[in-house]
């Protein structure tokens, strides 16, 4: 009778506890951007698996497991500007933690799991700030210092709170004891050094070094930093890498893998030295911190994959042509709203540009895509400066202004970043609002491309980085890519090169590629704007390498090739 009504009893306790809070597992905590909004998930270092740990309309971002794994904090702009939330993994409750109008976010908890720092814009500069769980009340632990201090991180074993700041000159590590208030500087390096990451021993940190625009994991010994005379190790070669996290043996490290077409998640083994890393996602667009735990609580909806599938919900691309095999092509359709010499897009891009135009003004207060530089061009068109199979020829291309002013001030900022060997730009736009319920403040450099810098104070340069400019900002370039469009690299060869001729920059040009198989098909693209006749005339073998185009550019544009050249097409698919 006895073990009945006990097996009833623990049965009825399975039932009042929720499936996905049973067990827990070694987990990856991760913001990845999925059916058009940020959200949080988790993938298992041994196997791969997925889970959907948020689903909201909202951003969600910096994911921080809590130490015992129960409860996850987060970023989220949730109620109109960034507040710090949990997340208890046992219930699915969401409690907000902060309740500033100014911005509040990468939530770091203290090895005691009774406090959170994190970065706010409250002193009107980003500082450091800590809330007791048990009180409301927030402290600013880096009120003495005027210059942005940004990304904490708690040590695992003590409370010590590793942070980047600026108040040396150049971005730099910290090490703050919030008890005493006592700093001590970690690195001293021309370069700049941020998202700090604990080893779970609490004897070493990685971080990220960016070497204008160059960004790779390094790690440091606690006992001997570099401002004290040791040395960093470098962990990863990948070219682009944010957001590292330790494993719980303290012998790898998951970090973002930036390309110019997504993100993954990598594992590295530093012992391993120039190994391969190892995937653990496929393709996506991720930001902010990882955090990795051994034993973190099960929540959430599994998923199969990270790939989104269908049309994104943030446009409807409505097309006119006829099902008539023998309809004439796609129109070019004029932009009656956009000011520029130009204003046509092709049929089919030109509802993604005008929701990616709507929803920016939304962001920053201004209709910054209003007025352009350029957008299509003439079909027989040809410029030393520009390719002569240019993008902007098939209606796929817009080139924005070369600088932005509102109310007299310049709110457009680009920011360097290295892809693969070639230099790409993030523009940021200031904005309108700047109560903290727009953007977010910046942490990289913009890049000074003014003429003085790129001939006198950098020449042959192309410019130099500045200091962090104060204020919101809206990554222009993330907001693009949402709705299909794409920057592209700066030109940089002996001919033609942006670190001494400002037109290479290319910062202001996005496009919207057609794609098969994943591959862009320019000539594909143009087929849906012109008939044969005229491409055959204007862009055919002879014709292209008469305008000085290599055959390998040829073979990339689609452009059907003479059957003695037929071996360029093996190179190209080879690649």
């Amino acid at each position: 009778m006895r073990k009945t009504l006990g097996l009833a009893l623990l049965a009825l306790i399975l039932l009042a506890v929720p499936a996905h809070a049973q067990s827990t597992a070694e987990q990856i905590a991760f913001a990845a951007y999925r059916h058009g909004q940020w959200d949080i998930f988790t993938v298992s270092p041994i196997d791969g698996s997925l889970r959907q740990l948020t689903n909201t309309p909202f951003e969600d971002t910096d994911p921080a497991f809590s130490p015992d794994g129960t409860r996850l904090a987060f970023a989220s702009r949730r109620e109109g500007n960034w507040d710090v939330y949990l997340l208890d993994l046992a219930t699915g409750q969401e409690t907000r933690l902060t309740d500033s109008p100014q911005y509040d976010g990468a939530p770091t908890w203290r090895p005691d799991g009774e406090a959170i720092a994190y970065e706010s814009y409250q002193a009107g500069n980003l500082d450091i700030w800590q809330i007791e769980l048990g009180n409301a009340d927030a402290t600013n632990l880096t009120a003495g210092s005027e210059a942005g201090d940004f990304g904490p991180a708690y040590s695992p074993t003590e409370p010590v709170i590793a942070f980047s700041s600026w108040r040396e000159g150049s971005k730099d590590l910290f090490l703050l004891n919030p008890a005493s208030g006592e700093t001590q500087r970690l690195t001293n390096a021309a370069t700049a050094e941020e998202w700090p990451a604990w080893r779970p021993d609490g004897q070493a940190l990685a971080f990220v070094t960016d070497d204008l625009g160059d960004r790779e994991v390094y790690a440091l010994p606690l006992a001997e930093p570099p401002a004290a005379g040791g040395a960093a190790e470098h962990v990863t070669w990948l070219g682009r890498t944010d957001g590292p996290a330790w494993n719980p043996a303290g012998d790898a490290i998951v970090a973002v893998f930036h390309r110019w077409d997504g993100d993954q998640l990598m594992l590295i083994h530093p012992a391993a030295g120039h190994a391969l890393p190892a995937e653990l996602t496929g393709l996506t667009t991720i930001q902010g911190r990882l955090a990795w735990h051994p034993r973190a609580m099960l929540f959430g909806d599994p998923l199969g994959s990270l790939a989104d599938s269908g049309e994104s919900p943030l446009y409807t691309e409505t097309i006119a042509r006829s099902d008539d095999p023998n309809a004439e092509p796609y129109s070019l359709i004029r932009q009656n709203d956009i000011t520029t010499g130009t204003p046509w897009l092709a049929d089919t891009v030109d509802d993604s540009f005008q929701a990616w135009r709507q929803r920016l003004r939304r962001e920053v207060g201004y209709d910054f895509l209003q007025q352009l530089s350029d957008a299509s061009r003439d079909v027989g068109s040809y410029s030393e400066n520009s390719q002569y199979a240019s993008w902007h020829k098939s209606g796929r291309a817009i080139d924005t202004l070369f600088d932005y002013h509102l109310n007299g001030e310049l709110v457009h900022q680009i920011a360097k970043e290295n892809y693969g060997g070639e230099t790409y730009w993030r523009t940021f736009l200031k904005c309108a609002d700047q109560s903290g319920r727009c953007g977010r403040p910046l942490t990289a450099n913009p890049w000074n491309y003014s003429a003085r810098a790129r001939t006198e104070i950098a020449p042959e340069q192309g410019g130099i980085e500045r200091e962090i400019m104060p204020g919101y900002y809206v990554d222009m370039t993330a907001l693009a890519r949402q709705y299909g469009w794409d920057r592209i690299s700066s030109y940089d060869d002996e001919k033609f090169g942006w670190t001494w001729n400002f037109i290479a920059f290319e910062y202001w040009h996005y496009q919207k590629r057609f794609e098969t198989d994943g591959a862009a098909n320019w000539y594909r693209a143009m087929s849906d704007v012109y008939p044969q006749t005229t491409l055959q005339k204007y862009f055919n073998w002879q014709k292209m390498r008469q305008m000085g185009d290599d055959p390998y550019l040829i073979a990339l544009k689609g452009i059907p090739l003479p059957l003695e050249q037929k071996p360029w097409w093996a190179l190209v698919e080879s690649w």
